[in-house]
């Protein structure tokens, strides 16, 4: 099941996928390095309010909907009656900081800004929802939509002279028609009521110190953007954000897969079976999670000035190439603690032990931003970022295995890494060559190396699987 619906979902979100990752070609071509840095830190400041004020929403739907399989309707009523009410209350926030400012241009980033904030939680929502009722159908239209209008319409808008508000307006169009068209029908059944207002509490409980976590987790990631906006300038900012994307997409895109489908078979498996059928699904995501991961990290290390030739424009390219080896170890790191290790404490409903791990790399983050961007430039921002995630990790690791016992040291996995080791092996006397077409060739070499080595060693029995296949073929 989890094979098939890790298919499922990386046909759902592979398309958007690729679209996200063209667009970042597109955009670095069509704006310049100061456009792409305002845009950036919109992004991100809208990023950082949805997951502050509607994360909880979102993970308490995850988290519940599988209790509630028989009826639904009264825990998706509660939900949508919190969206409403924080939506208001930012909404109120919205409008205060507009009358404060008097910078016109912040102005009308803020008027983008709060109607972005609440159609892209709504937009996730949806999302979720068609998730936790295993909907990878609605999932990918869905994306898919969304992915496609935005990218149409940003190139348009920018073409037409709109800049870097061009792409935010066309994120914010894209999401709402993706909503209208394909979300809304999934709430039909919902009833919000403020006589469902006691329905929050057991919610609350649960969310708010994920909200927690989700918000230090993303100082973390996104923090480096305001400080090199503060300590250098925005062009920084977008030859940062440039490079870091390129990799953050297509690793958090593929294990974010493996994830979509693995969690709720977790959480299933866990309310129906216990511990150990949940432990059992976990070993079976970690695997392959790992397996995915380990190819696509070396590959993005190995070849980052061929990518970033191929991927960016030339305004971008010199201070991205050298962002990707590191960017690539530190978003491994990330999706490997997020998606594997953290969901010990989240099934033991003991999500207090994030908010002090994320709080902790929050901190270590910051403070080596602010020492090393100055002395290292892009370059600072990212070594801040590895050595945060790696503290991170270490901590979840070791906090999470006295709670709910969740390992990736298997025969397999280390197979896996052997695998790793080959590949590389294999691409090093390759690794000068330049142009489209070796990297293509590279590419298409270490896939083929990495599957090899892998059959050999019969990692997953996937050798073994195949053979009897095709004995009863036969």
């Amino acid at each position: 099941m989890l094979i098939r619906y890790t298919a499922y979902y990386g046909l759902a979100r592979g398309v958007p996928g690729l679209l996200n990752f063209l667009a970042i070609a597109i955009y670095t071509r069509l704006l310049s390095p100061s456009d792409y840095g305002i845009y950036a830190l919109v992004v991100v400041w809208v990023g950082l309010v949805n997951v502050v004020c509607f994360q909880w929403i979102r993970l308490s739907l995850l988290r519940f909907f599988p209790a509630n399989l028989d009826d639904p309707r009264r825990l998706l009523s509660t939900l949508l009656l919190a969206y409403f009410s924080v939506a208001s209350l930012t909404g109120i926030a919205g409008v205060t900081v507009w009358l404060m400012l008097a910078d016109e241009s912040l102005r009308t980033l803020v008027l983008i800004a709060v109607p972005l904030v609440w159609v892209q939680a709504g937009f996730e929502l949806c999302l979720e929802l068609a998730r936790s009722q295993l909907n990878p159908l609605r999932y990918g239209l869905m994306a898919g939509a969304r992915a496609v209008i935005a990218l149409g319409l940003g190139i348009l808008l920018i073409s037409w002279g709109s800049g870097a508000f061009g792409p935010l307006w066309a994120m914010l169009v894209g999401m709402l028609a993706a909503v209208v068209m394909l979300g809304v029908s999934l709430w039909r059944d919902a009833r919000p009521s403020l006589a469902l207002m006691p329905e929050l509490k057991p919610l609350l409980i649960y969310g708010l110190p994920l909200t927690a976590t989700f918000a230090l987790g993303f100082v973390v990631s996104s923090s480096d953007r305001f400080l090199l906006a503060a300590l250098l300038n925005n062009e920084a900012v977008g030859i940062y954000t440039a490079g870091y994307d390129l990799v953050a997409h297509v690793i958090n895109l593929l294990l974010m897969t493996v994830n979509l489908a693995g969690y709720p078979l977790v959480v299933r498996a866990f309310e129906q079976h216990g511990r150990e059928a949940a432990r059992e699904q976990l070993d079976r995501n970690g695997a392959l999670m790992l397996l995915i991961a380990i190819p696509v990290t070396l590959g993005f290390m190995m070849l980052a000035p061929q990518i970033v030739a191929l991927m960016l424009g030339e305004a971008f390219r010199a201070g991205a190439s050298q962002l990707l080896p590191w960017v690539a170890l530190a978003v491994f790191m990330s999706c490997l603690r997020a998606f594997h290790f953290d969901l010990a404490f989240q099934l033991s409903e003991k999500t207090i032990y994030q908010v002090w791990i994320n709080g902790g790399s929050a901190l270590v983050n910051v403070a080596l931003n602010l020492l090393l961007i100055p002395a290292f430039g892009l370059l600072g921002a990212a070594y801040a970022t590895v050595i945060a995630y790696g503290v991170a990790l270490v901590l979840s690791v070791l906090l999470g295995r006295r709670l709910f016992a969740i390992s990736l040291i298997t025969r397999d996995n280390i197979k896996v890494l052997l695998c790793g080791a080959v590949m590389v092996a294999c691409l090093w006397p390759l690794r000068e060559a330049n142009g489209a077409l070796a990297l293509v060739e590279r590419v298409m070499w270490g896939a083929a190396v990495y599957t090899v080595v892998a059959f050999s060693m019969n990692v997953a029995n996937v050798r073994d699987r195949v053979f009897a296949k095709l004995r009863t073929a036969k």
